[in-house]
């Protein structure tokens, strides 16, 4: 080529043709493909004549396409590396790849058509090898993939950037003119994106079809842009951003951590409920029960748990068994009150009304806004936060309100210096921003028949993302004063025409819209996203979610608030995909194996007595798998299982001073199991005629007496005794080693998996909220609703193998038998 040093415009720092020869020959530390040395040299040679063209610019594009069709006419792929079908090619790495379509390219092609497509094809290549000297691998294959897909690909989304790039004739090799050539493309892509989204009939099955493929096209041409700027340091320069102060006091948010500290006055009894008066509120009455901080009596925070040798309470289990704080006026309207039995009467009653209301989150209620309300507060604070000059205090109360309905973050934090931008909280990158908070699951402890796969989740980390203009005008900015909000929502107030609006109704917004408006979304989600604190949420660490599938659900609530379009959403990408959720929640496959471990254990017993109890414990197990009860002491008294018509009433909280009797449907699985098993039990006792305390505990079971269902043999073995979590754990820690309490995770996930409605799932495995059990005078499912749940339960049965266990004696089980057990359990 010819080489016009004084042609040379752009001040840059070009790689010599050896430099870039060692990087093509520097092979990636993923590659395990050897290439083969013609390809090598051939790859060096195409990046270093786009280079000299670089460095050169007056050489035209049509030597540089000659040079490349003359070093791809010697073939340097041999025929054996040349099959082109996808499987093929996806052995070998993207640089050779990419060589490979381009030698097919001259092989097989008209030279006029394919003349532009050599010259990005090189261009794409050469800009891959600039990255591979930066070391940024994910730009590196971006824009090798991209290319690559566009020449492969027959599919409209692929192949459209041929029509759009220009011809040799027009085209420049300069960084400059391809830079602002991407960026115009990508541009226009975002524009008709973004035309497409606000079209009133975007809602089509043909105009879905189309926004597909446009966002296909703008994920394609974006990845390029990026991987091009990265690769010659023209991504946009990072923001000024103010460090936020030090200010060790603000700590990471770990909602395990998030307990209520409740103060009772010692001057009072103390099954009276006392407290002082909260200042946490903006400019609240003393009486004003929504913002004042609630008193309850103490004795309702203690949750009672059963001990176990050996076993350790975890925290979810200690939220399991919380009670939900009976709710009272801080402050009565009127000291007289409290010494008057009928007026305390009269008030309990409006705490009971107001309760139902705010649970069952009313249209009456004041408390929230309606969606319009929500959608226009969101609009205005939008436009006030984007569009008021830097100088406005207006602007920067509209910031700190709008972060606030983001992310229903507290706005009297927000206003702690050092609070936006605090590590712990926030995470803030070149291309993107969000806040993180962690649920605070317990950790499994270290068992030795489970490993990290046996898990369903591997994280109880949240992430919810954050548009990066707010973040950096708000650290830009200095924090306002208390009396600039309330001026400032007064003036909200007026212009919206929502007299009801609050800072408190701000922090809500995004909670509520989840819960109500959002479409598949729910009061379960929402707590998650919105950081409900634990004692409020124990569902929160019974369940499994992806965080592909939360991040669409928060978005999908940003569009119900975004509804005049306005507000850009393409900041929300999709994260890492990992699970979030219980960390005791076990995979299906690894239960069904436990449950096929306890069947040959059960079936090895060496004499009867060991047959009783290893029966016994695993139709305990299957009994918790199959209803979703804490497994606690004497679970499944007679006279609360109707085998009959498949109901259990259960108070699986035996401990606690307070009832919370509920209903659980029974599968047909269980009450056959539970049916043979009491046959098993009746069989038992007739052997066993002399042993009078045996037989009268098997006759209080078949008469249906207040006795446990579940029985295992005392250390005598002459009598019977109740089943404890404690017995299961230690009788079976060779086959699982974990504290039985996983049942109970396990079949919350599986019925979650299942597509049970969250109120069902409440109900049966009892998260619902106080007196709103099934058996309360809030119950907001029926009998009927719950009894739709037990072919779930058989479901889970049938993939678990729960049906085909039988329950069978002793006697029945010949030696003979035993050994083909054994062999066929051996061969698995």
């Amino acid at each position: 080529m010819t080489k016009n040093t004084e042609g040379i415009h752009e001040q840059r720092e070009w790689l010599s043709a050896q430099a870039l020869i060692d990087i093509v020959n520097t092979p990636s530390d993923d590659e395990i493909f050897a290439y083969p040395e013609e390809v090598l040299a051939a790859i060096s040679t195409i990046v270093i004549s786009v280079n000299d063209s670089y460095v050169y610019p007056d050489d035209s594009v049509q030597n540089l396409f000659e040079c490349i069709v003359q070093i791809l006419q010697t073939e340097p792929v041999a025929r054996r590396y040349m099959e082109t079908s996808k499987s093929a090619l996806a052995q070998k790495p993207l640089m050779m790849q990419l060589l490979i379509l381009m030698q097919n390219l001259v092989n097989k092609v008209a030279y006029d058509p394919l003349k532009k497509r050599l010259i990005w094809l090189a261009i794409a290549m050469h800009t891959s090898v600039l990255l591979m000297r930066h070391g940024i691998k994910k730009h590196t294959d971006n824009i090798l993939m991209q290319f690559k897909q566009a020449q492969f690909s027959s599919s409209i989304r692929r192949t459209w950037i041929w029509r759009e790039l220009p011809d040799l004739p027009q085209m420049t090799i300069s960084v400059e003119y391809i830079s602002t050539l991407l960026n115009n493309l990508l541009e226009q892509k975002k524009s008709e994106f973004e035309a497409l989204t606000n079209n009133p009939i975007s809602d089509s099955v043909k105009a879905k079809s189309e926004k597909s493929i446009l966002k296909a096209k703008l994920g394609q041409i974006d990845k390029i842009t990026i991987a091009y700027q990265h690769a010659y340091n023209l991504q946009a320069a990072k923001p000024k951003r103010k460090k936020p102060p030090k200010n060790n006091s603000i700590k990471p948010i770990k909602l395990s951590d998030n307990n209520p500290i409740y103060q009772a006055d010692s001057n009072m009894p103390t099954h009276n409920w006392g407290s002082t008066h909260s200042d946490n509120n903006w400019s609240s009455t003393p009486n004003d029960i929504e913002h004042n901080t609630t008193a309850i009596d103490l004795g309702f925070l203690d949750a009672h748990t059963e001990t176990y040798e050996g076993l350790t309470t975890s925290f979810e289990e200690y939220l399991d068994h919380n009670e939900a704080p009976y709710i009272s006026y801080d402050n009565y309207p009127d000291p007289l009150i409290q010494q008057s039995i009928p007026l305390q009467t009269i008030d309990l009653s409006l705490q009971q009304k107001y309760m139902s209301q705010r649970n069952l989150a009313l249209n009456s209620n004041t408390r929230l806004l309606s969606l319009a309300g929500y959608q226009s507060l969101f609009a205005a604070l939008h436009q006030d936060a984007k569009s008021l000059s830097e100088s406005e205090t207006n602007k920067v109360c509209a910031g700190i309100l709008l972060l606030s309905m983001l992310t229903g973050l507290p706005v009297k934090s927000l206003l702690i210096s050092g609070y936006i931008g605090h590590p712990g909280i926030f995470g803030i990158h070149d291309k993107r921003a969000y806040i993180q908070h962690s649920l605070g699951i317990t950790k499994p402890s270290v068992s030795q028949t489970l490993t990290k796969q046996n898990y369903e989740n591997h994280s109880d980390t949240i992430k919810i993302p954050l548009p990066l203009w707010l973040i950096d005008n708000l650290l830009a900015c200095e924090l306002p004063v208390k009396e600039d909000f309330i001026a400032y929502l007064a003036d909200l107030r007026s212009s919206l025409g929502l007299p009801y609006l609050s800072v408190n109704r701000v922090e809500t917004a995004l909670h509520v819209v989840l819960s109500r408006y959002t479409p598949d979304c729910h009061m379960h989600i929402a707590d998650i996203i919105c950081r409900t604190s634990a004692p409020h949420a124990p569902a929160m660490y019974y369940s499994s979610h992806t965080s592909e599938t939360l991040l669409a659900h928060y978005k999908s609530a940003l569009s119900v608030f975004n509804s005049n379009g306005n507000f850009d959403l393409t900041y929300i990408t999709p994260w890492h995909k990992y699970t979030v959720g219980s960390r005791f929640a076990l995979t299906i496959e690894t239960v069904h194996k436990i449950i096929n471990e306890m069947k040959y254990w059960t079936d090895q017993s060496l004499n009867d007595e060991d047959h009783f109890n290893r029966t016994s414990i695993l139709v305990w197990f299957v009994f918790c798998l199959l209803t979703g009860v804490r497994p606690n002491n004497g679970l499944g008294k007679m006279c609360n299982i109707d085998l009959v018509m498949g109901w259990l009433v259960i108070n699986d909280k035996p401990v606690k001073k307070v009832r919370t009797d509920r209903l659980i449907p029974l599968c047909p699985t269980v009450v056959r199991l539970l049916t043979q098993y009491r046959d098993y039990l009746s069989d038992y006792e007739t052997k066993h005629q002399s042993k009078p305390e045996i037989r009268e505990t098997i006759d209080s079971i078949r008469l249906g007496n207040d006795e446990a269902l579940l029985k295992l043999l005392s250390a005598s073995v002459n009598n019977l005794k109740d089943i404890k979590r404690g017995d299961a754990y230690h009788m079976t820690k060779d086959i699982i080693d974990a504290n039985p309490y996983w049942t109970r995770h396990f079949v919350r996930t599986q019925l979650e998996k299942h597509g049970v409605q969250l109120p069902l799932i409440n109900t049966v495995i009892g998260h619902e909220k106080s007196r709103q059990e099934v058996l309360g005078r809030f119950s907001s499912c029926s009998k009927a609703d719950i009894k739709r749940v037990a072919p779930v339960f058989e479901q889970i049965a049938e993939q678990l193998g729960l049906n085909l266990i039988e329950i069978n004696n002793y006697s029945k089980l010949s030696h003979i038998e035993r050994r083909h057990v054994e062999v066929d359990h051996a061969h698995r």
